[in-house]
């Protein structure tokens, strides 16, 4: 008769702990799709920026690290007897040559990301800064896609007497857009990458002095 009594005592207690576990996962999970209706959206699109930006940066980098373009290599100066320039030349070739391979390269970068899966730690659903990494992590998955437009900008800055610092700068236009089983949203961004620049000393022309030239 003991050995029941105790037999039951612990079938009891096994299933209060059961019940009680259940109880606890339900209770989590509620929780965390409550929370997450709202959280998901915003904690998406950050995730979504940082991966871009940082897609985008490594594609374009590693382009012009390929060619290694030179100031010599895509502008020409041209002098006048007495030592002032008369003329700033650009290789349009080389230019619009890069702009198409940094195109190319930043959509096969976007391309390898397209399928993502993020962790987010319930502890983040809290907003309490010091939780925001505690508890088993619930998966999420988005997809990303993106158009891209590029213009290369030359510009003239005066750098002190007689002297202009000639940039030539890259500037990269990405509209990504983010989806997933309930968002959707679109990331618009430019990124400026400076591709040779080159300190001029003497008078350039007046036309020269504030231009600001897209190719």
């Amino acid at each position: 008769m003991l050995y029941r009594n105790r037999r039951r005592v612990k079938y009891r207690k096994l299933k209060k702990f059961i019940i009680s576990t259940i109880l606890i996962i339900t209770t989590i999970i509620v929780f965390c799709e409550i929370h997450l209706s709202d959280f998901r959206p915003e904690y998406i699109r950050i995730q979504a920026e940082i991966l871009s930006v940082n897609s985008v940066s490594d594609a374009v980098n590693s382009t012009l690290e390929k060619y290694d373009y030179s100031y010599d290599d895509i502008a020409k100066l041209s002098y006048s007897e007495d030592g002032n320039v008369v003329a700033v030349t650009t290789d349009s070739f080389k230019i619009n040559k890069l702009k198409t391979e940094i195109n190319k390269t930043v959509q096969k970068e976007i391309a390898k990301v397209y399928d993502n899966q993020i962790d987010i730690p319930i502890g983040s659903f809290t907003n309490i800064t010091i939780l925001s990494n505690v508890g088993p992590c619930v998966p999420v998955n988005f997809n990303l896609t993106g158009s891209f437009s590029s213009e290369i900008i030359s510009t003239f800055e005066q750098a002190g007497i007689n002297q202009t610092i000639h940039h030539i700068r890259l500037m990269l236009t990405s509209k990504i857009m983010t989806t997933s089983l309930d968002y959707s949203g679109n990331i618009t961004f430019t990124t400026d990458f400076e591709i040779a620049q080159s300190v001029i000393v003497g008078d350039i022309p007046s036309s020269y002095g504030n231009l600001y030239r897209t190719y």
